[in-house]
């Protein structure tokens, strides 16, 4: 049975950590004394601090050495101290600017943010697009540019998934534009984004010309059909290697996780429907990752969950600005997807 921390112990467990996540430096019980508790003596943390160690939430890495955190403690603090804090304003500019920009591919919109993720944290970040096969064709929409240019444009229950230029044989013209629209959503429209089979039978009995416009269709749409390998994007993956307080050889082992998409897929979908946040601490919980950490995040567009965002870091993170920027970019990400969406819907 795990015993109960006292309040005066769990304040001082919580100073530790604070500290240690500052600065990686053994926490010596005179420094906690003059930050956090003037009116207690020194000689009272020091009791306090060598008990807590007995308790195995926290490590002295030598005898006169100051003391750190233990995964236990980490995983206690995530559990009863941390929420989410305000980011800086040059933060948030730098997250909403990466949404500014005209994307027209989830996997860029997924790239931009998975790269802002890890430029704010400065750690390892992870997105994983676990339920694109599940998503539903709602329409699709042919523009013509040129001659034999044309936009294609696919809206999905989520958003736009591509705006996709393409070449035709065909002269695309008003009547090849009209036509084509109806067919195309005759054929698509209402579809999962994974199931094709149905619609392959209409496609191969439709008239010659629209066969190479239904074809490029169908290899559009199935190139977004992917499984684990290609749904995992990844950024910051040598971060792991400034990490103060890892060794080269955890290090190495992490990097050998990084680069199994499958293991990282089950790893970053492995988290409670009840949770909005995920925090998972020592190589237990991590899949063998010493001394590193995971904090996930569910992303939803519209009510639906399409994927889950996530940071691998040190034990010693900041986990309330970790947690405030996987909340900020889900947002952001959000609302990019409507706002393209209804955009779309009106043209």
């Amino acid at each position: 049975m795990t015993q109960k921390l006292s309040d005066r112990k769990r304040k001082i467990l919580k100073a530790v950590v604070d500290e240690y996540i500052l600065s990686p430096i053994p926490v010596s019980s005179s420094e906690i004394k003059n930050k956090y508790f003037a009116d207690i003596s020194s000689a009272t943390i020091r009791v306090e601090l060598a008990t807590l160690e007995d308790m195995g939430y926290l490590i002295q890495p030598h005898t006169s050495a100051g003391r750190i955190p233990s995964s236990r403690a980490y995983r206690f603090y995530v559990k009863n101290f941390i929420g989410k804090k305000s980011l800086r304003k040059n933060e948030m500019l730098i997250i909403d600017e990466s949404f500014q920009k005209k994307y027209t591919d989830i996997e860029d919109i997924v790239r931009a943010s998975v790269k802002v993720i890890s430029d704010i944290t400065n750690y390892t970040s992870v997105i994983v697009i676990d339920n694109i096969n599940d998503v539903l064709i709602k329409e699709i929409k042919l523009v013509g540019l040129e001659a034999h240019t044309a936009l294609l444009i696919i809206i999905t229950d989520s958003g736009i998934i591509k705006d996709h230029v393409i070449q035709l044989n065909n002269i695309i013209s008003p009547n090849f534009l009209s036509d084509a629209n109806i067919l195309l959503n005759r054929v698509f429209a209402g579809s999962i984004l994974g199931d094709l089979s149905i619609n392959t039978i209409i496609i191969e009995n439709e008239l010659n010309e629209f066969k190479e416009l239904l074809g490029y269709v169908v290899e559009i749409i199935k190139s977004y059909s992917f499984g684990n390998e290609n749904s995992v994007f990844i950024e910051g993956q040598k971060k792991m290697l400034d990490y103060p307080d890892a060794t080269l050889e955890q290090a190495k082992r992490a990097l050998n996780v990084l680069e199994n998409k499958e293991l990282l897929a089950d790893i970053f979908s492995g988290q409670a429907d009840d949770l909005e946040f995920s925090i998972r601490v020592g190589k237990h919980e991590t899949c063998g990752l010493e001394k590193c950490a995971i904090m996930t995040a569910r992303y939803r567009v519209n009510g639906k969950e399409v994927g889950t965002a996530g940071v691998i870091g040190p034990e010693r993170m900041d986990y309330s600005k970790v947690m405030s920027v996987l909340s900020y970019v889900g947002k952001a990400v959000g609302t990019f997807i409507k706002n393209e969406f209804s955009d779309e819907e009106e043209r």
